[in-house]
């Protein structure tokens, strides 16, 4: 009976020692390196690079976690006991950021957590909208990157900006902005840099005394016209009231033609915009601009006041039309031939009486 005692407890002791033994061969995950593919950068990433791990113990990865909370897809096919290969994400509604940040790794032997940082890349800019742009408005840029912004300048001046997105801002261009200046978004990744090329902007009148036309008169069927009228958006401004005769069916005021306010080159009517601050005494009064051409050509673009208060009206040379802009789209106006620019009231469909102010006329090619 002593035997079989003596007999069974070496058995027991064999099984102990032979569960110790195969305990001391289980291997315990661990990561030796995250390297960042291209550039070989060491337990650092920029979002979208593809990382290598490499240690032991990694066979059979099950999750990996960023940041404790975002979980990051990876490829099966590419996992060994010694390495597997995932890709950085970034997103930001799952509140991806930049800096060091723990990443979980879990593997069929374990779970281990290291830290990783991720980089911030260099802000880039793709477009402008437009594509030319104007002083003393407003243009978007789109690029990437545009996190923690610190600084926008145009010229080396700072500007102000509205951040609608990580890929879009809108500047405000100052009225004295230079054609040619470098514009340079500046955020912890670097700097993006384009030369912001702006429109031809010609000053008509803005009835203070400058512009290429200061002198205007009346004409036609009008009950009175103030070239300087006090109190405007910007000082001066001019003011036209047609009382219901029809003598001669129309009427107008006008600071006369001479050369033509663009160059030769501006040619496309669709890239030539007519700016023009307006108001009236009543909604429904409707305005006509007329422009006249070193050739004795005329075309004519009529709307209606939908606002009494001041609006900048915005007109480009393609939605005019001939025949006083009763007739057909102006499909061969030539933009670098226009050289007068008229405004009045059209004398049918408006109310009598009606009463029409207007202020800083502007031609521009973009």
């Amino acid at each position: 009976m002593i035997n079989k005692i003596k007999y069974r407890i070496l058995i027991l002791f064999a099984l102990v020692s032979f569960t110790a033994c195969e305990n001391d061969d289980a291997v315990t995950a661990n990561v030796d390196a995250m390297v960042a593919e291209p550039g070989d950068l060491l337990n650092q990433a920029f979002p979208l690079n593809k990382v290598r791990v490499e240690g032991k113990g990694l066979e059979g990865l099950k999750k990996i976690t960023l940041d404790n909370k975002i979980d990051i897809s990876f490829n099966p096919n590419y996992n060994s006991d010694k390495s597997f290969i995932f890709t950085i994400p970034f997103d930001e509604k799952l509140g991806s950021r930049f800096g060091v940040q723990p990443i979980t790794f879990t593997t069929a032997s374990g779970s281990l957590t290291k830290n990783i940082e991720i980089l911030q890349p260099v802000p880039t800019i793709t477009k402008t909208i437009p594509a030319v742009a104007t002083p003393g408005f407003p243009l978007e840029i789109e690029g990437t990157w545009f996190y923690n912004i610190s600084s926008v300048t145009l010229g080396g001046k700072t500007l102000s900006y509205t951040l609608k997105s990580s890929s879009s801002i809108i500047i405000g261009l100052p009225s004295d902005a230079v054609s040619g200046s470098e514009l340079i978004i500046t955020t912890p990744g670097g700097t993006a840099k384009r030369t912001i090329n702006f429109a031809t902007l010609v000053l008509v009148s803005d009835f203070d005394g400058n512009g290429v036309r200061t002198s205007w008169n009346s004409y036609g069927d009008i009950d009175s016209f103030n070239a300087n009228t006090t109190g405007g958006p910007t000082g001066n401004y001019a003011t036209l009231a047609w009382t219901g005769s029809t003598a001669n069916g129309y009427n107008g005021s006008s600071a006369g033609g001479g050369t033509s306010f663009l160059s030769t080159s501006n040619t496309d009517a669709t890239r030539t915009f007519i700016d023009i601050d307006v108001s009236a005494n009543v909604i429904g009064a409707q305005l006509a601009i007329q422009l006249n051409t070193i050739d004795g050509k005329n075309y004519g673009y009529n709307f209606k006041i939908t606002d009494v208060n001041w609006t900048t009206k915005t007109i480009t040379l393609a939605d005019f039309k001939d025949d006083y802009g009763f007739g057909q789209p102006a499909t061969t106006l030539n933009a670098s031939k226009v050289n007068e620019i008229k405004v009045g009231i059209v004398q049918t469909d408006t109310p009598n009486p009606s009463t029409i102010k207007f202020d800083n006329i502007k031609i521009r090619y973009q």
